[in-house]
């Protein structure tokens, strides 16, 4: 009987260790390396889009208006870099520009970079 359960035991032993191992794989998986963002019309990813053109509009003083983002990518790193592709009106024209937001642990929107690449 107490070889049986020391079998029982070991064997749950072992089986929680790989479940450990998996979920640190996963996890390890997840961070370093761009990942395509699946839900592209998530409110927070629109969000973000719409801060980075603000941001753009108040430090190099233009006057684009924010259309919506329509691809991007996430990097998990101390913090989260999110690389758009957005839209937005200059006037009456729409361009497409790229941008790199990066949100830290606070929760806090940096501007990193915002370029056109429309022209």
């Amino acid at each position: 009987m107490a070889k049986a359960l020391f079998l029982v035991a070991s064997l749950l032993l072992y089986v929680l260790s790989l479940s450990s191992l998996v979920a640190a794989t996963q996890r390890l998986d997840l961070v370093g390396s761009y990942k395509p963002i699946e839900n592209i019309d998530d409110p927070k990813i629109q969000s973000l889009g719409e801060f980075a053109v603000n941001e753009h509009n108040k430090q190099a003083k233009t006057q684009l208006k924010f259309q919506k983002v329509i691809s991007g990518e996430m990097q998990i790193v101390a913090g989260t870099n999110y690389k758009l592709q957005l839209t937005a009106l200059e006037g009456t024209s729409s361009g497409t520009y790229g941008t790199l937001v990066f949100t830290d642990l606070n929760n806090k929107n940096n501007l990193i970079n915002f370029y056109d690449v429309s022209k």
